[in-house]
């Protein structure tokens, strides 16, 4: 055989394998990222609650007289998904007080594989020595920036739905921290500063007569309000739904009931939405598809 034919056998050979070698990294990823969609949502058990998108997860946890709230993101480095600690509170029942979480270094950043663990629809959580196992409530589906609907009084709560969703780092400094996590039926928010450490989730629910905001798990430890609960059987609560009652939607009044706090509407505009917030109003605005702080786009789903 000629030096040549050699050569073009070898240079079809190399081509090939690069080309084979692409393909299987190529499907390596799309697998990789279909399963780490399969995760994205709301995951809760009697004692614990996990919300994770594309870019952070909040996990709650309850053992014995303590509650705690840990966030992390999720980075990238070469190719490979990390779950990275950003900050945590233990939140302790008998004494309404909360403690900073100090990571291990073998915490602090976890693969994503090591962390989280799927199989038969439930999701195990490997964040410490006793791994947790959760079961789904609510899939998050996440999109590209899109347009919002403009508001009026036919479409108040369909807005107040749609402009709530995704992910939005208010303020990533961390003396005055605060991250929010809306889908279509919870809503989570994790807030450090000086005044005050907050974390909460909730459930929510819009019609155009307001907001329905009922809160199964309220961390809060400031200079003038204290709070530290979950709900007693936590997965039971998350997934319930809220029933709504209209008749307790008053603009000028606030109504805590059994079934949650009533936001009650006030105005509108096609940009803008006002709601009786109890002891202040609440103002929500239609987010623009280049807004910087809303990170994550979620798909709307009716109820």
């Amino acid at each position: 055989m000629t030096n040549t034919k050699l050569f073009f056998l070898k240079d079809l050979f190399l081509k090939f394998s690069l080309s084979a070698f692409c393909l299987l990294m190529t499907l390596s990823v799309s697998a990789q990222n279909r399963n780490t969609q399969q995760i994205y949502g709301v995951w809760a058990n009697s004692d614990c609650e996990f919300v994770q998108t594309g870019k952070y997860s909040i996990l709650f946890q309850r053992t014995n007289d303590t509650i705690s709230a840990t966030l992390r993101k999720i980075e990238q480095i070469n190719g490979i998904k990390y779950s990275v600690f950003v900050s945590g509170h233990n939140f302790f029942v008998s004494t309404k007080k909360c403690e900073k979480i100090v990571p291990s270094p073998q915490r602090n950043k976890i693969k994503l594989s090591d962390f989280l663990f799927l199989k038969d629809n439930k999701l195990t959580i490997k964040d410490g020595s006793r791994p947790v196992t959760v079961e789904l409530v609510e899939k998050i589906d996440i999109c590209p920036p899109f347009k919002m609907p403009l508001a009026d009084t036919n479409t108040v709560g369909q807005c107040l739905q749609y402009w709530q969703l995704g992910t939005a780092e208010k303020s990533l400094d961390p003396k005055d921290f605060w991250l929010e996590i809306g889908t279509n039926r919870h809503v989570f928010v994790f807030i450090e500063n000086p005044h005050q450490v907050y974390c909460r989730a909730a459930r929510i629910r819009h019609n155009n007569n307001g907001s329905v905001f009922a809160q199964n798990i309220r961390l809060m430890v400031s200079q003038s309000n204290t709070d530290v609960y979950m709900s007693k059987d936590n997965v039971k609560t998350a997934k319930a739904d809220i029933n709504i009652d209209n008749s307790l939607f008053k603009p000028n009044v606030c109504s805590f009931e059994n079934d949650g706090i009533y936001w009650s509407f006030i105005s509108c505009e096609p940009d803008k939405i006002k709601v009786n917030g109890c002891g202040q109003v609440y103002t929500f605005e239609r987010p623009t598809m280049n807004d910087k702080k809303l990170i994550e786009w979620f798909k709307y789903s009716g109820y």
